[in-house]
Formats: structure tokens, sequence, C-alpha cells
């Protein structure tokens, strides 16, 4: 494994990603060493990958990158076709450079831009290095700060236009690429490997639940051999470990995550990196498997965990486990205890519930089937034109503000998104927008996904004009 991160035996390959207008073409040019994108201020101007092989010199060592500017995400300009670039340049890319502006701070747009890039299939395993750009000066401690809310573990600070932090930037570059791999890094690596090789993706599939509630039982389960170690003890698992699956003739990984606990018994020590890995498994999922305690029924604990999956968009399957216990208990139902889930946890409403044992290894057949039909339908897309002339036809029927709609539009798949560009974002009422997502689902579907749905002020000539 080591040896393809050796500089002669692989091009190395940096994705540059971003919202509009932080200067990732500005990188680019400076990296490159040429102006070879075209950069101006104006948000979304690059729209296509824009590639060039360079040599930098390291240490007094040549060493050869190959460079990948893409267009702006998270904008109104063709959203959906640099979404699509990105998702292509990151099949091969070994490093994410995500970069921000320094001097307008870490925005939601930003936010917006970097979920994309996380939500995508592709993204499993690449590493990614924060640039803070546009920062012409030392001493920007509180500067830099607001950006650790990005969630990377590691920024740096340039400034593209005139030069500044390049130097440090590609030794950092170089010490990333070349360092040796984690195990999880290492699985990862061979898991996109063997994307790039057969072309397709593996869905990752993270198993979530607060500590004790027999999450690495299900997982020895469904992989038919004690893969994990099981304990009696709350919070036996302490890492993230990986492992290949085939449920119902479908291929899948697993990502068994350690138990999380209460903010005030996590702030030492290895809870405390528990908590870190399961955000991050959860950040390279495709999909959860959320896992309650049939007998213990939903605490506050549950609610923070599912909160997770929310903050992330992820996909979600409901485990309602140790169901073998609970059913054999005078006046235990399947149906009232599902409904008992969904009241403790309305915001995962659309989420399937399925009953199961780990231990016993029952009520698993058809998992694989179901998880299956939940990533398919995650990953359907609408076309603008349908999407419009529905929701124009909903505002027909209930339209108190009297909004206008010009034009609507699905911005990504990771987790389904859609936008809707209108006269005044004021005048759809948060309950339109409940009923606008409740037929989403009526009409496409989207079983066991986050749906989100986004209003932008945009003006009718203007937009018309850049969607011609």
């Amino acid at each position: 494994m080591s040896t393809e991160r050796e500089t002669s035996s692989k091009e190395l390959t940096l994705l540059i990603v971003g919202r509009p207008n932080v200067g990732k073409s500005t990188l680019f040019n400076r990296l490159a060493g040429r102006k070879q994108a075209l950069v101006l201020d104006v948000p979304g101007v690059t729209r296509d990958r824009n590639e060039a092989r360079v040599s930098w010199r390291v240490n007094d060592q040549p060493y050869t990158v190959r460079l990948v500017d893409t267009g702006g995400l998270a904008g109104e300009l063709f959203d959906e076709e640099i979404a699509a670039q990105v998702a292509a340049g990151m099949r091969e890319a070994d490093l994410i450079l995500a970069v921000f502006d320094g001097r307008a701070g870490y925005i939601p747009q930003d936010a917006e831009a970097l979920e994309r890039v996380r939500r995508q299939p592709e993204f499993t395993g690449v590493p990614v290095l924060g640039i803070v750009n546009k920062i012409d000066h030392d001493g920007v401690e509180e500067v830099v700060h607001e950006f650790h809310a990005s969630g990377l573990d590691e920024l740096m600070t340039v400034s593209a236009e005139h030069g500044r932090g390049i130097l440090e930037l590609q030794a950092r570059v170089r010490e990333i690429l070349e360092a040796e791999p984690s195990p999880e890094e290492e699985s990862a690596e061979l898991d996109r490997a063997r994307r790039r090789k057969t072309g397709s993706l593996v869905p990752r599939i993270a198993v979530l639940g607060r500590p004790h509630v027999g999450k690495s039982t299900l997982v020895n389960a469904l992989l038919g051999r004690e893969r994990m170690i099981t304990s009696p003890m709350a919070g036996t698992t302490i890492d993230s470990v990986d492992s290949e699956v085939e449920l119902d003739g479908h291929p899948y990984v697993l990502v068994d995550t350690a138990g999380i606990r209460r903010k005030s018994k996590t702030e030492q020590g290895v809870e405390v990196l528990s908590v870190v890995l399961a955000r991050k498994a959860l950040d390279r999922a495709d999909i959860a498997l959320f896992v309650v305690d049939a007998e213990a029924g939903i605490s506050d604990q549950d609610a923070k965990v599912a909160g997770l999956c929310d903050a992330a968009g992820t996909s979600v399957v409901i485990l309602v486990n140790k169901w073998d216990l609970k059913e054999s208990k005078p006046g235990a139902s399947r149906k009232a205890a599902a409904e008992q889930v969904r009241q403790g946890l309305k915001f995962l409403s659309w989420a399937p519930v399925v009953f199961t044992s780990g231990l016993k290894r029952e009520g698993l057949e058809g998992l694989g089937d179901l998880i299956h039909d939940v990533l398919e339908q995650k990953a359907a897309k609408v076309s603008s034109r349908d999407l419009t002339e529905w929701m124009r036809e909903q505002l027909l029927i209930r339209n108190p503000s009297g909004a206008r709609l010009f034009f609507a539009h699905q911005s990504g798949t990771h987790p389904p998104t859609f936008v809707g560009h209108v006269n005044d974002p004021r005048k759809v009422h948060f309950s339109m927008e409940r009923n606008f997502i409740n037929g989403i689902r009526e009409r496409w579907g989207y079983m066991g996904s986050p749906v989100r749905l986004k209003f932008q002020a945009s003006k009718a000539r203007g937009l018309a004009s850049s969607r011609s």
C-alpha cells in the first residue's frame, strides 16, 4: 500500500473545491505556476474541470502532481453540472483542497458546498485539507478560528493572489500524500481503487447507536462471523471497523462505530475519540443503520444520535434491536412499538423501521434489499421541468402570501435537495415547505432519506437567461 504513495510509482492528484468566488482558480494558477484558469471576480466563472500537470520542488526534490480545478459548488449557475464534475474528479483524487474566503468568513454557503463534497459516494476516504484563502498577513488565529466549524482536522492560510503560504502548502501536501496510511485510510484507499477499476460504487453503511444497544452483535450477525469484540459492558467498541459483506446479493461495506455517550461522559480519552470516529464514519457513509433498544425505548441519547444523522443528511434505516426480549412480554406489538419509535424520533419519520435480534440473528432477512431500495430512491433525479410544473400547481392550491415561482430544480442527491427560485422567500411559509416536502415524497419517493428544500430570491428574466 505504501508504495502507491511514492512519487515515482503514481501520479498524485489534487482536487480543488469550494463555493463560488473563494479564489479556487487563483490558487490553481498559483500552484500551476501559470495563468491557465480564467480568473474574474464573478461567481461561477469556472464550470468544467480545469487540469494541469506540474512539477514542484519541495526540499530540493522534484515532485509531480496533477491539479484539478472545479466550479463553485452551492451556487446558482450550472449547479448540477458542476456537482457532476466534482464527483468525477473525486474518483481519481488523492487529496482534496477545500478552499474558503478568509475575508468573508465561514458562511452557510461554505457549509453547503462542503456537505455536497462529503455526500458524494466517490468521497470515501479521500483526505481533505482546508485552505483559508485571501489572508495577506500573519497572526491570523482569530480569523481561522471560525473555520473550525467546517469540521476539518487541518486548516492552512494562504494568499493565492500574492503567493503567501504557497511553499508551506506544497510541502504539507507532500507530507500528507506520502504519509504512511492508517488502517482506516488503507481500507478506504483499497475501496476507492476497487471503485476506479470496476467503475462501481460499493455503498458504505455506518452502524450507529448509543452504547449497549447491540451494534457489534448485529454486525457479527450480518457478517456471519465474530468480526467484532462483543461484551455486555457498554462501550466495548472504541474504534470504527470496516468490513465487506454481501446482503441479499448486494455488496456493502459495514462500519461499526463506538457507542456515543452523553457529553458529560465524553470529556476524556477514548470516549471523546469514539464520538469523533462515529461522526467521521457518518460523513463517509451512504446510509446509517440506527440501532435502538427495544426494551429501553427511545431515550434522549437516541435523539442525540439521530440528530447526527439528520445533520449529516444521511439516509437511515432504524433497527429496533433485542426485539426477542420485548416480544415475549404481554401486550407487545410491532405496530405499537413502531409508533413509539416515530413519536420519539419525529424528525426521522421517513426512516423505515425493522425489528431485529442480533443475538438470535432474526429479522435480518431482506435488509440488504431494503438498503438497496433506499439508496436507489435516494439517487433518483427529478427533471427541472417536472418539478417546476408540479410546484406551480401546488401554489395554485395553497398560496396565502402570493409567492411566485420562476423555476425549480434538483441541486443534489446526497441528500435529495431541491431549490425553488421565487420572487420572495419570505412569502413561502414553513407549513408550505412541509407540504412541498411531503408532496415530493408522495410523488417521487425518497424512502429512508431526508429531503432538503430551499427557496432563493430570483428574477424571472435573469434566471431564464442563466438556464437557457
